[in-house]
């Protein structure tokens, strides 16, 4: 972090030259080059919003696919992992991966405090690109603007591998990863492939990232599952595979709506400049992909599953968006329902192969980025075709659209060097976050939720103050009059209303009605005594989440209860060495040694 303030103390200094030295608007506004400039920022800047979105999507169908127990841990991780990623790739990772250097990492421009003059050439204020940043030079939008949009798919890398180790990992471990791989892993791979690396001389294409982003990403999620193992009871002594359903299948679909909507950013957005039909097409190619991706993958679900499976559906969504990434630029509509075909197929037959071998994914995120990036990448050298709006930086054809396979070879040399650099690098990582810090959580804290261990708070927390009348030891006394009257029993209503109809009189117009008044009922006390107070707030939190499966002593003390801060339940009402005896019954065994249960009057 010192160094990271070091940097941001330096930059106050220097800042990057391009568009800031035109002085004006109506120097834009006045040439036609000018308005091009500004249709291309808008254009790139709302693309990275979109992108950005997208990161709320990841978390709904993390947290979604997932269980209750976990939603704010998960919650937590993805929303921690834009900042960390934010930071680390401002202060080192950009540069790295755009920073002028050598054909493995770049290394000039750290902290945005290079040289960029590609808008001043774009509007001829500058004959040639002079800077820090020569693998940007074709576009020609601000240096902030081109920083904010490869930003956030450096996020996205990093968050993909939240959903693979998610329920098990430690937020610290996560963190540290995450740091990791916003600063190097991401940037290196970047580099070789959008950066002017060896991969790009080589002539590889990935438009928008199916290798740079879901493959590296895929990779390192596949390390961390793991070396992390599966969850506890995924799997049975004699190895049978025992599904975990997600808590919340309507927060899943959501979180694939708003990543789906988010790809029209994600895809379209890498032209980085406003150029209308290329945009169009882009856009098109992706939302058919998406669609077969869909569809094919419910299909074959059912087929191979007797049912339709909703979650197979959302995944094979996702799965025809990410293998359309890479070649959404190059490739015809025909090309991409093809493309989004074999995803569908290929997300599902993945998703039961993974669970076979022991890779426990609680998403599905491997299946999803991982194998469908290098089948999106392949594609480029099965399918990509030229295109008049993209200029000279085209790969060669695609093997079924008459070319030799060159491009091809090429495509599959660019997943090989990726993964084996990302699966080493992101191995040894683990490995040293694991001797530092650890990697798992304890097996009772698996088992409660991380959220209460690890994050000391829970997403669908209990009510603490389960009646009104909870509200009275609070200091909320006035309220206490109004709630005994209302909470008057059933079948003292009851009572009373039988006893005043058997009473009848005739009604006196001028009589004045009575209000019943509040019934009393004295307040009093079952302590648990020398007991882990915590354990037993714990027990109490579980048995409120779950009240459908709680023992019926549980509804009888539920319906007295005042409050219960660990130690100390407090009663209005019923009778109080049954409630002592209903308690005892309850914490049974989570007490710890020792503990005894009594009553002690208000």
């Amino acid at each position: 972090m010192l160094a990271l303030v070091s940097l941001g103390l330096a930059a106050t200094a220097a800042s990057p030259q391009d568009i800031q030295q035109v002085k004006g608007l109506s120097d834009l506004l006045s040439t036609p080059k000018g308005l091009q400039l500004i249709a291309d920022t808008l254009w790139v800047l709302l693309a990275a919003f979109l992108v950005f979105w997208m990161h709320a999507g990841f978390a709904l169908l993390e947290s979604g696919f997932c269980r209750a127990k976990n939603t704010a841990n998960i919650l937590a991780k993805n929303f921690i992992v834009v900042a960390i990623t934010t930071l680390a790739y401002w202060a080192v990772g950009f540069a790295f991966m755009f920073g002028d250097g050598n054909g493995f990492i770049g290394w000039k421009g750290l902290a945005l405090m290079g040289e960029h003059n590609a808008p001043l050439v774009a509007l001829g204020k500058a004959k040639e690109y002079s800077g820090t940043y020569s693998a940007l030079s074709w576009t020609s939008v601000p240096l902030y603007a081109a920083f904010l949009f490869q930003l956030v798919f450096a996020a996205t890398a990093a968050t993909i591998v939240s959903g693979a180790v998610a329920e098990r990992i430690k937020f610290a471990s996560f963190i540290v990863f995450s740091f990791v791989m916003g600063l190097l892993i991401y940037p290196i791979v970047g580099h070789w492939i959008w950066g002017g690396g060896w991969l790009a001389e080589r002539g590889f294409y990935d438009f928008a990232g199916s290798t740079v982003v879901h493959s590296v990403g895929g990779w390192a999620a596949l390390t961390g599952a793991a070396m992390l193992g599966p969850r506890l009871g995924k799997y049975s002594k004699d190895g049978k595979v025992n599904p975990i359903p997600g808590h919340s299948m309507a927060l899943a679909t959501l979180g694939t709506f708003i990543l789906w909507l988010g790809w029209f950013g994600f895809n379209p957005g890498s032209t980085m400049a406003a150029i209308p039909s290329a945009i169009a097409r882009i856009a098109v190619t992706t939302n058919i992909a998406a669609a077969a991706g869909a569809f094919i993958a419910t299909m074959w679900a059912w087929l191979r599953l007797g049912k339709p499976d909703l979650s197979m559906s959302l995944n094979g969504c996702l799965a025809g968006l990410v293998a359309i990434t890479a070649p959404c630029a190059f490739v015809s509509p025909v090309s991409a329902f093809i493309i989004g075909v074999v995803a569908g197929v290929l997300v599902v037959e993945s998703v039961l192969l993974f669970d076979r071998v022991g890779i426990d994914d609680p998403v599905g995120a491997i299946s999803v980025h991982l194998v469908n990036g290098i089948w999106g990448t392949l594609s480029v050298g099965l399918f990509a075709q030229r295109f008049a709006d993209l200029g000279d930086a085209q790969p060669k054809l695609g093997l079924f659209i008459g070319g030799s396979g060159e491009q091809f070879i090429v495509q599959l040399t660019g997943v090989v060097a990726a993964g084996a650099f990302v699966f080493t690098a992101s191995l040894l990582t683990w490995a040293i976050v694991k001797a530092l810090v650890g990697l798992r959580v304890a097996p009772e804290e698996e088992v409660e939720g991380l959220d209460i261990g690890e994050m000391g708070m829970e997403a669908y927390p209990s009510d603490p103050f389960p009646t009104f009348e909870a509200l009275s030891v609070t200091g909320w006394e006035r309220f206490v009059p109004t709630i005994a009257h209302a909470q008057i029993s059933t079948e003292q209503t009851v009572a009373q209303a039988v006893a005043t109809s058997a009473k009848s009189e005739p009604v006196n117009s001028g009589a004045q009605t009575q209000t019943t008044p509040p019934l009393e009922r004295r307040l009093y006390s079952v302590i648990l005594e020398n007991a882990n107070t915590e354990r037993a707030k714990r027990r109490w939190e579980r048995l409120c989440h779950e009240p459908q499966q709680a023992p019926p002593e549980f509804h009888e003390v539920y319906r007295h209860l005042v409050s219960f801060d660990g130690r100390e339940f407090v009663f209005r009402g019923g009778d109080p060495e049954r409630m002592r005896k209903a308690v005892e019954k309850l914490f049974e065994g989570y007490l710890g040694i020792g503990a005894t249960v009594t009553v002690e009057a208000e």
